[in-house]
């Protein structure tokens, strides 16, 4: 009688290892985490490759840095949990998408290359600002953006954005910015 309870046991035991693993398993389509095609685009057409060196604001529109980035640390690195990147995506390009707004922007804050001076391979250009030119209040974004946790929704007092465009003089430069 035992030894029926400790094999039983032991195969119930190995059963529900066995269970579990497989029911942690993904079997559909694991979508992947960057387009590296897209991604070696943009390091290409903003010679991202020598980013230390680059001097002026990498700055790309919402479409550019999205775009096959599905890398959720790509955007907003101190929050431990986040909206999915798609979420990002969505939000963001509603507001650029606003009549009222005249641009946004991504500003790249890092490119990560591996020690051997290649790109890391699954990992999109990373961020923790964005900025919207146009007529859209630090109110009307701090609405619309709630759901993506910034830390900061201010007015940008500096004239790096500014000084882009003739058009942005008059504009009102608001940034979401995540620690």
């Amino acid at each position: 009688m035992r030894k029926s309870l400790l094999h039983f046991f032991s195969t119930l035991s190995l059963t529900l290892v066995g269970f579990i693993s497989i029911s942690s398993c993904s079997f559909g389509a694991v979508e992947p985490k960057i387009d590296r095609e897209k991604r070696d685009q943009l390091i290409e057409r903003y010679d991202l490759l020598n980013f230390p060196n680059i001097q002026q604001p990498i700055l790309l529109t919402i479409d550019e840095f999205f775009d096959g980035n599905n890398d959720v640390a790509s955007i907003a690195p101190n929050l431990d949990t986040k909206p999915a990147i798609k979420e990002y995506f969505r939000t963001l390009k509603i507001i650029a998408d606003n009549p009222k707004t005249t641009a946004a922007y991504v500003k790249i804050k890092d490119v990560l290359v591996n020690t051997d001076g290649q790109l890391m391979d699954d990992a999109w250009l990373y961020t923790d600002m964005i900025y919207f030119i146009g007529d859209l209040s630090r109110e009307d974004i701090i609405k619309a953006t709630k759901s993506l946790k910034p830390d900061e929704v201010e007015y940008d007092p500096e004239n790096e954005i500014r000084v882009l465009r003739d058009e942005y003089k008059d504009k009102k430069i608001v940034y979401l910015w995540w620690d």
